[in-house]
């Protein structure tokens, strides 16, 4: 048997680049309703316009401790809570949707997210909406107030293989790796082909340590024409948990040739290496000396 790795290499696994992002802070579990219009005055008759619709507190990130790209989740942190700006009311979630995209590709996440929420506020009914705003708490490093969105997607559109995948990030994000791994399977039972799905559900088992079931997943993950690099990486670390060295090896060649550095280098860290396996120390009843 093969004794757990303690070095370098379990450590290496803690980095695999899955698009996760750090802890969050516990989200809401219903969207903010809209208040009321606005009253008319009394000397002068204006057009009755709409309230802006105020966003639950976000998180200063200043205060949340952030791990890279893949690490193991961790446990969320107390963190400083601050109001966040008010945003007028959208008149149809597809112009908050576009606004919201257009807004995130600017580099104002926070104004992205504002629009968004805004726009689930007045339509929770729209499953792609719900999809998009719990990626964006993800690319925010909030999966928890991504969670809700995410899981009310599943909810009103349950053969759709993102909202699943979108979720089990969430969780994942969060150290709910059980939860993850049948969000990832679920992902994988409406379509198949959802490579993202297969890496994800290999990267939890790898956190879980299981790495017969990491290799058989992230072996999916890499079946086909246009892979991602760091899930060949993915594939070497499970393969090197195993010690099937040549074939983790092989997998971080492909790694690196597709353009990962940390495929590179856990190559050049296997060369001249024939096991990771661990010989037992003689001692007593083992027929050693004292």
């Amino acid at each position: 048997m093969f004794s757990p790795l303690s070095r370098s290499t379990f450590a290496a696994a803690l980095v695999l680049a899955l698009g996760l992002a750090a802890c969050g802070d516990e989200a809401p579990r219903s969207a903010p309703t809209e208040p009321s219009r606005g009253s008319m005055t009394t000397t002068k008759p204006k057009p009755a316009v709409p309230a802006p619709l105020p966003l639950p507190a976000r998180i200063d990130p200043a205060t949340v401790k952030a791990v890279d790209a893949g690490a193991a989740p961790v446990t969320p942190i107390a963190a400083r809570v601050v109001p966040s700006p008010a945003v007028p009311a959208p008149i149809s979630i597809d112009e908050a949707m576009t606004q919201a995209a257009a807004l995130d590709k600017s580099g104002d996440r926070d104004g992205a997210i504002a629009v968004l929420h805004a726009g689930v506020s007045r339509w929770p009914k729209n499953a792609t909406a719900r999809v998009e705003l719990a990626r964006l708490y993800l690319a925010a490093g909030q999966p928890g107030r991504g969670l809700p969105h995410a899981e009310k997607a599943t909810e009103q559109r349950a053969d759709w293989s993102t909202a699943w995948n979108t979720l089990g990030r969430c969780e994942l994000g969060m150290a709910k790796l059980e939860e993850a791994k049948v969000s990832f399977e679920r992902a994988i039972e409406a379509n198949e082909d959802n490579r993202h799905a297969w890496n994800n559900l290999g990267h939890t088992h790898i956190l879980l340590k299981q790495w017969d079931d990491a290799v058989a997943a992230l072996e999916h993950a890499v079946d086909g024409d246009e892979v991602e690099a760091f899930m060949w990486n993915n594939l070497g670390m499970a393969l090197e948990n195993l010690d099937r060295l040549d074939q983790a090896r092989a997998a971080y060649e492909q790694g690196a040739a597709a353009g990962s550095r940390l495929a590179g280098k856990n190559r050049e860290r296997l060369e001249g290496i024939d096991t990771l396996a661990v010989t037992p120390t003689p001692g007593p009843g083992a027929g050693g000396t004292q």
